[in-house]
């Protein structure tokens, strides 16, 4: 009985540490981005992201930093946009709330949506969180972690 009793503590310990591992595996890889780098700061050096130029005379739609870390940074809408903190996003936001591939944006025949691609804190659309892909046109405004993002359409 006792031998039952030893070999199903160390079976629940097993399952326990693994358990561990996968939840550590989970943070880093959200924390960091899916290729291990150390921080989306550090990739350009302390250098300004040139990502983030955006023109204000553009007559295309723009993704606009409005409040957090980077306010004031622009990004036309082209194509598709990834938000987050990994390097390799098209906006990287330094907001440790943020995740690193967070949000996507991206054009169908009507508009721009905006869709979450499994964050941890989710996306805020207007206030209101999202678990759909949702339109979003100008003047509306994006929270991806603790950053604001307002979409400006001409």
């Amino acid at each position: 009985m006792s031998l039952l009793i030893g070999v199903a503590k160390l079976a629940f310990l097993a399952i326990l540490w693994l358990f561990i591992a996968l939840v550590a595996r989970v943070m880093r890889r959200d924390l960091f981005g899916g290729d291990g780098q150390a921080s989306p700061n550090q990739a350009h050096g302390g250098q300004p992201n040139p990502k983030r130029r955006g023109n204000k005379r553009a007559r295309l739609a723009q993704l606009r930093v409005i409040s957090g870390p980077g306010r004031g940074d622009a990004i036309t809408l082209r194509g598709e946009v990834i938000v987050g903190r990994s390097p390799d996003s098209t906006l990287d936001i330094t907001d440790d709330y943020a995740s690193g591939h967070h949000a996507r944006f991206y054009h169908d025949a009507e508009s721009w949506i905006v869709g979450d691609l499994g964050s941890t804190n989710g996306t805020v659309v207007n206030g209101l969180r999202i678990s759909r892909p949702t339109r979003v046109g100008n003047g509306d405004v994006v929270r991806v972690g603790r950053t604001d993002i307002r979409v400006e359409e001409p």
